[in-house]
């Protein structure tokens, strides 16, 4: 057995075991594929002293991998065996009775404010244990605890990456009186839990952005003024937030024009955006040391959204340089520009996914507001979903599940998810109207 500790910033300590034994079979999931029957599995959690920490702790897991479509969890009322916990042996016989595929046995102990907790993982067909997991951490992180089982889990069946433990930054936006609306930077678990706001409301956030390393995010920040009772934003500028510990925003850096769509190059050194001058608008960058800025794209068209590829070595954008507005990739030095959509429609914000096989976009055409993907060389062109005024598409850590914005027929505006199979949109949950969503692994707040 190896035995691995790893000490997390939060702190909590982490013991992995992997239980595989050599001549048993790896049994995972197609997650590509656009429909299949879930993958039933029995969440056993044992805590004989805390029934409250118990029910909490499973609910947590079965919505997390719930919520995935690709899992169908076990009522507890169906059990034929009372597991003493993850040091128990199941008999098999009686899980493969209620169709248990994968049967994940739970310790949860609560020790003053200290929470030990462990899995076992068990293929029920093959009858074998296929991981093993301890944590031990304060109170106050159980709700990440129980994340991080659920990654456990979906990791060892699907055998991609999981992101429960992930973070979902976006803007908040609430109504104000007098028809006034106010627009606050805030961060919450990637289900909804544990909401909160990074900034007051005094200036208007568009587009935030967090770096690589987690440790910051960058957004663009205007006021605006009203003219003949319509609102005029006035020039943008660039805005940094620490949040590695509380801090107020600093002003970075101020334009003469509008800019847009900000995002971090891969090595987190430079800020890639658009600005606007005189009815057109360029491709820049923006070094975050130096405050250098280097223009990239040149001429009277309209470039904008760009996004860095994994690698740093190429970008997406989308421009009407072809007379439509449409997707291109060039080189990170803006040379070598080929065209990569070449459907109707307008395409606007690509972005890469973190694994460099798709790339996001949002497209409007025949009267409809699109999310799809498409391959990097542009091929596979597919849409997943559709909706009034869907935009913003942000990709989970493990590429594989997209978020974004979407405006209701209610004039709610609201944060949807959908993976990238096509299926399993459902709405992400925030206290007020949200946009702009941007989802991190790194996050260190």
């Amino acid at each position: 057995m190896l035995l691995k500790k790893i000490f997390l910033a939060f702190g909590l300590a982490i013991a992995c075991v992997s239980g595989v034994c050599a001549d048993s079979p790896k049994v995972t999931i197609d997650i590509n594929k656009g429909v299949m029957k879930p993958v039933s599995i029995a969440i056993d959690v044992f805590d004989p002293f805390n029934l409250l920490m118990k029910d909490q702790f499973f609910g947590v897991v079965q919505n997390d991998l719930q919520g995935t479509y690709l899992f169908r969890s076990i009522s507890p009322k169906a059990f034929m065996q009372n597991l003493k916990g993850s040091k128990d042996t199941p008999r098999f016989s009686v899980w493969k009775t209620i169709n248990a595929q994968y049967l994940a046995s739970i310790d949860v102990n609560l020790e003053g404010n200290m929470l030990h907790v462990s899995l076992a993982l068990y293929d029920v067909l093959s009858e074998t244990r296929v991981e093993l997991l301890t944590l031990s951490g304060g109170i106050d992180n159980w709700r990440q605890m129980a994340h991080i089982v659920s990654n456990k889990i979906y990791e060892r069946i699907t055998g991609e990456a999981g992101y429960f433990d992930t973070k979902i930054m976006h803007v908040s936006v609430q109504n104000k009186p007098k028809g006034e609306k106010s627009y606050r930077l805030a961060i919450m678990d990637q289900d909804g839990y544990a909401h909160k706001y990074l900034t007051d409301g005094s200036t208007i956030v568009l587009t935030p952005r967090i770096s690589p390393n987690g440790k910051e995010c960058s957004f663009f920040g205007y006021r605006e003024k009203v003219v003949n009772g319509r609102r005029v934003p006035l020039s943008a500028s660039v805005y940094r937030l620490n949040l590695s510990k509380p801090s107020r925003p600093q002003l970075f850096a101020n334009f003469k024009g509008m800019t847009y769509a900000p995002r971090y190059s891969p090595d987190g050194r430079l800020l890639i955006f658009s600005l606007s001058d005189r009815g057109s608008s360029s491709i820049y960058t923006l070094n975050m040391a130096t405050k250098e800025i280097k223009r990239i794209t040149r001429g009277r068209c309209i470039d904008t959204s760009p996004c860095y590829s994994p690698d740093g070595q190429h970008i997406v954008f989308n421009s009407d340089r072809g007379g439509t507005q449409q997707l291109y990739i060039m080189d990170s030095d803006g040379s070598n520009v080929k065209r990569l959509s070449f459907s109707k429609g307008r395409y606007a914000t690509p972005v890469w996914s973190p694994r460099g096989d798709w790339i996001a976009f949002a497209r409007f055409g025949n009267g409809a507001f699109n999310i799809g993907i498409i391959r990097p060389d542009g091929s596979e062109e597919r849409m997943l979903t559709s909706g009034y005024l869907t935009e913003g598409p942000s990709w989970s850590p493990n590429g594989r599940v997209i978020i974004f914005s979407h405006q209701d027929y209610s004039k709610r505006e609201k944060i949807y998810s959908v993976d990238v199979t096509g299926y399993n949109r459902h709405e992400v949950q925030t206290p007020f109207d949200a946009i702009d969503p941007e989802w991190s692994k790194n996050i260190t707040n």
